[in-house]
Protein backbone atom coordinates (compact mmCIF):
# COMPACT_ATOMS: atom_id res chain seq x y z
CA UNK A 1 0.00 0.00 0.00
CA UNK A 2 1.33 3.63 -0.98
CA UNK A 3 0.21 6.95 -0.43
CA UNK A 4 -0.22 8.97 2.55
CA UNK A 5 -2.05 6.77 4.59
CA UNK A 6 1.21 4.28 4.67
CA UNK A 7 3.26 7.23 5.77
CA UNK A 8 4.43 8.42 8.90
CA UNK A 9 1.87 11.06 9.78
CA UNK A 10 0.80 12.32 13.28
CA UNK A 11 -2.16 9.59 13.38
CA UNK A 12 0.62 6.67 13.03
CA UNK A 13 4.08 8.12 13.34
CA UNK A 14 5.65 4.76 12.63
CA UNK A 15 3.14 4.56 9.39
CA UNK A 16 0.72 1.34 9.36
CA UNK A 17 -0.72 -0.37 10.99
CA UNK A 18 -2.50 1.98 13.15
CA UNK A 19 -3.80 -0.77 15.37
CA UNK A 20 -0.93 -3.63 16.70
CA UNK A 21 -2.91 -6.67 16.63
CA UNK A 22 -3.76 -8.79 19.31
CA UNK A 23 -0.86 -11.01 19.51
CA UNK A 24 1.11 -7.97 19.24
CA UNK A 25 -0.30 -6.12 22.55
CA UNK A 26 0.06 -9.64 24.61
CA UNK A 27 3.20 -9.77 23.70
CA UNK A 28 3.67 -6.37 25.20
CA UNK A 29 1.49 -7.44 28.40
CA UNK A 30 3.73 -10.13 28.92
CA UNK A 31 7.00 -8.10 27.82
CA UNK A 32 6.14 -5.18 30.82
CA UNK A 33 5.17 -8.10 33.59
CA UNK A 34 8.53 -9.92 32.85
CA UNK A 35 10.26 -6.74 33.13
CA UNK A 36 8.26 -6.15 36.35
CA UNK A 37 9.88 -9.58 37.93
CA UNK A 38 13.34 -9.31 36.44
CA UNK A 39 13.56 -6.18 38.03
CA UNK A 40 12.73 -7.41 41.56
CA UNK A 41 14.41 -10.77 41.33
CA UNK A 42 17.22 -10.42 39.00
CA UNK A 43 18.75 -13.19 39.53
CA UNK A 44 15.69 -15.70 39.67
CA UNK A 45 14.33 -14.23 36.66
CA UNK A 46 18.25 -14.66 34.78
CA UNK A 47 17.55 -18.54 35.59
CA UNK A 48 14.36 -18.44 33.52
CA UNK A 49 13.64 -18.56 29.67
CA UNK A 50 10.08 -17.21 28.80
CA UNK A 51 8.12 -17.86 25.87
CA UNK A 52 4.40 -17.52 24.56
CA UNK A 53 2.54 -19.59 22.02
CA UNK A 54 -1.39 -19.39 21.26
CA UNK A 55 -2.41 -22.77 22.57
CA UNK A 56 -1.25 -25.59 24.67
CA UNK A 57 -0.80 -28.87 22.76
CA UNK A 58 -3.55 -31.01 24.88
CA UNK A 59 -4.59 -34.90 25.16
CA UNK A 60 -7.92 -35.64 24.46
CA UNK A 61 -9.00 -36.52 27.79
CA UNK A 62 -7.55 -33.23 29.63
CA UNK A 63 -10.16 -31.34 31.90
CA UNK A 64 -8.03 -28.30 32.58
CA UNK A 65 -6.31 -25.51 30.10
CA UNK A 66 -3.23 -24.16 31.55
CA UNK A 67 -2.72 -20.76 31.77
CA UNK A 68 1.03 -21.89 31.57
CA UNK A 69 3.74 -24.40 31.64
CA UNK A 70 7.12 -24.72 32.85
CA UNK A 71 9.99 -27.12 31.46
CA UNK A 72 13.83 -27.42 32.10
CA UNK A 73 15.63 -26.63 35.58
CA UNK A 74 17.97 -29.27 35.28
CA UNK A 75 21.97 -28.23 35.98
CA UNK A 76 22.22 -28.00 31.68
CA UNK A 77 19.01 -25.89 31.30
CA UNK A 78 17.41 -23.03 32.49
CA UNK A 79 13.83 -23.11 33.21
CA UNK A 80 11.33 -22.37 30.45
CA UNK A 81 8.01 -20.89 31.44
CA UNK A 82 5.33 -21.43 28.38
CA UNK A 83 2.78 -17.96 28.86
CA UNK A 84 -0.47 -19.46 26.31
CA UNK A 85 -2.09 -16.36 25.14
CA UNK A 86 -5.79 -17.74 24.11
CA UNK A 87 -6.77 -19.40 27.23
CA UNK A 88 -5.33 -15.94 29.19
CA UNK A 89 -6.99 -14.07 26.62
CA UNK A 90 -10.18 -15.98 26.97
CA UNK A 91 -10.30 -15.96 30.86
CA UNK A 92 -9.73 -12.33 31.06
CA UNK A 93 -12.68 -11.55 28.73
CA UNK A 94 -14.91 -13.94 30.66
CA UNK A 95 -13.90 -12.68 34.39
CA UNK A 96 -13.82 -9.71 33.50
CA UNK A 97 -9.87 -9.72 35.21
CA UNK A 98 -8.11 -7.10 33.62
CA UNK A 99 -5.19 -9.07 30.80
CA UNK A 100 -2.16 -7.70 32.90
CA UNK A 101 -3.21 -8.59 36.22
CA UNK A 102 -4.09 -12.33 34.76
CA UNK A 103 -0.56 -12.47 33.07
CA UNK A 104 1.51 -11.06 35.89
CA UNK A 105 -0.87 -13.84 38.26
CA UNK A 106 0.08 -16.71 36.06
CA UNK A 107 3.92 -16.15 35.79
CA UNK A 108 3.97 -15.38 39.54
CA UNK A 109 2.28 -18.52 40.47
CA UNK A 110 4.57 -20.58 37.81
CA UNK A 111 7.67 -19.16 39.33
CA UNK A 112 6.92 -20.05 42.61
CA UNK A 113 5.56 -23.34 41.55
CA UNK A 114 9.23 -23.93 39.68
CA UNK A 115 11.22 -22.26 42.13
CA UNK A 116 9.26 -23.81 45.61
CA UNK A 117 8.29 -19.93 46.78
CA UNK A 118 5.25 -19.01 47.76
CA UNK A 119 4.04 -16.21 45.32
CA UNK A 120 4.42 -13.72 48.55
CA UNK A 121 8.54 -14.02 47.84
CA UNK A 122 8.37 -13.89 44.54
CA UNK A 123 6.08 -10.66 44.54
CA UNK A 124 5.08 -9.22 47.81
CA UNK A 125 2.00 -7.51 45.89
CA UNK A 126 0.81 -10.97 45.06
CA UNK A 127 -3.22 -11.32 45.96
CA UNK A 128 -4.60 -14.04 43.85
CA UNK A 129 -8.07 -12.32 44.66
CA UNK A 130 -7.05 -9.06 43.49
CA UNK A 131 -8.67 -8.09 39.99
Amino acid sequence: MLGPISRPSKFAPRGLPLQRSAAAQFDEVVAIEVTRLEKRLPQVVARVEFAIEDVPNLDLDATEIPLTHATGGTSHEPYRIVVFRRPIELRAERSGAGLSWLVRSALVLELADVLALSPEQIDPDFDADDD
